[in-house]
């Protein structure tokens, strides 16, 4: 027992005095105005929530193996934080070597190679302060491995403030 049932639907048809809005032209250009105001909303918003620090410090780990090494026997190097990107670098008396980068290299290369060739000194110790980047201490690294054998080993000694 199925039954079913029939709808007719009409349609009314429009008057044909009544005229449709005629569309506006066709516009070429988008309008990116919404799209400007979502950036700078997003702008403002990372800009408010991100933070303004500086380059990290990480802690150094305790060293697991290490052994004593005699100041008296080392070329010491002195490395300090200092105020700007180049860190202070002095000799073991606390004379201070050159501000030019390029200059201070060539002056810590002479510094280790005289005191190396002495006789006095067997060894090269960096004592380095604690906040000073792995960058700087590198390029003082750079400066003294140019000059020392394979033989000889870059000691490196760090404290929390010099």
């Amino acid at each position: 027992m199925s039954s079913s049932v029939e709808f007719t639907f009409e349609q009314e048809s429009a008057p044909e005095d009544v005229q449709m809005p005629p569309r506006p032209p066709m516009d070429d250009e988008m309008d990116i105005t919404p799209m400007i105001d979502l950036t700078f909303l997003l702008l403002i918003f990372f800009i408010l929530t991100s933070k303004m620090t500086g380059e990290k410090t990480y802690d150094i780990p305790p060293a697991k193996h290490g052994t004593t090494v005699p100041s008296k026997a080392c070329v010491s190097v002195i490395v300090t934080r200092g105020t700007g990107e180049a860190p202070i670098v002095a000799r073991g008396d606390g004379t201070l070597f050159s501000d030019d980068p390029e200059q201070q290299a060539a002056e810590i290369s002479e510094y280790v190679q005289i005191e190396l060739e002495s006789g006095r000194k067997t060894e090269v110790l960096i004592r380095a302060e604690g906040n000073v980047t792995s960058g700087q201490l590198n390029k003082v690294k750079q400066a003294i491995g140019e000059v020392i054998g394979e033989d000889k080993l870059i000691n490196i000694a760090v404290s929390e403030a010099l």
